[in-house]
């Protein structure tokens, strides 16, 4: 007999929508789309193998198989729930995050809202640097988890891959030679993808700007002063004119992940799986975060 594991997010998403009979609601609740949590259903009904509700005007109501899965449900979340209250008596008072500044907008309401939920008695405090930096940070031990892009070399936790785009303000002259750029400062991995492509599609550049604050290339970029590159999620939070495909040569793709210290309390592990489930796509579950 093959052995399936029933994701506990599904279970807690059914026992919701059985509870406040809406769907509307159950997203407002859980922090989700309700596309994500019709899909949530779905998945779960895959799972088991048959239909585990039924929808009328009036009501949403369990099959026979529905009421069983809610009983085991029930169960389920219910021991969850309690090993989660351990772990956040056992909660350090601090933990210590760190963050690339252009993903900060982008990334850090919702692990707040993750840790408000399951650690509200811990205080964040947040650090700004380089991707690069921030994961020697946290292999040294001064972090507890950072969110960042990936580095093939080191250990972490996918996240989500995002496209990379080429930004400038809407009357900007593009037949610049060479070409102004405003870039993160040396060491960050995007600004070597952005010089990368342009030198080998022989376009003349050079740096106009560089700056360790996202708020500061914003600024530059807004002003007409220079084209910078950036994460599309990054762009689209700041309301960036992002450039068609063909005006400059194409840009890869970043994967974003989120790194653990070495021995981390299990509150802060625990925290990473949440952040992991409430950053990544909608059909993505999160792996087990290593000890």
């Amino acid at each position: 007999m093959t052995l399936l594991n029933v994701d506990i997010d599904l279970l807690r998403t059914f026992l919701t929508v059985l509870e406040t009979q809406s769907f509307t609601r159950t997203a407002e609740r859980l922090l989700r789309t309700q596309p994500a949590i019709s899909q949530q259903i779905r998945k779960l009904e895959e799972t088991v193998g048959t239909p585990l509700i039924t929808r009328d005007r009036k009501a949403i109501t369990p099959t026979t198989t529905g009421l069983v899965v809610k009983s085991y449900a029930e169960g389920i979340i219910g021991l969850n729930d309690r090993m989660l209250a351990d772990l956040v008596d056992a909660a350090p008072s601090r933990i210590r995050v760190g963050v690339p500044d252009d993903y900060a907008a982008v990334y850090l309401p919702q692990l707040f809202r993750v840790a408000a939920r399951r650690l509200p008695d811990t205080e964040i405090t947040c650090h700004a640097d380089l991707s690069r930096n921030l994961s020697k940070r946290v292999a040294n031990g001064d972090l507890d988890l950072a969110i960042l892009t990936a580095d093939p070399d080191t250990p972490s936790l996918h996240v989500v891959s995002e496209p990379l785009v080429w930004v400038a303000h809407s009357d900007f002259d593009l037949s610049q030679r060479p070409l102004p750029l405003v870039l993160f400062e040396d060491g960050c991995v995007i600004r070597d993808a952005a010089t990368s492509a342009l030198k080998k599609a022989g376009t003349p550049h050079r740096i106009s700007h560089s700056s360790d604050a996202n708020t500061m290339i914003i600024t530059v970029i807004n002003g007409g002063h220079a084209v910078g590159a950036m994460p599309r999620c990054t762009a689209e939070h700041a309301g960036l004119h992002q450039l068609s495909d063909d005006v400059l040569p194409p840009l890869p793709s970043v994967d974003i992940s989120l790194m653990v210290r070495d021995r981390a309390n299990p509150a802060v592990r625990e925290l990473a799986l949440g952040a992991i489930a409430a950053l990544s796509p909608d059909d993505v579950a999160p792996d087990a975060v290593p000890d």
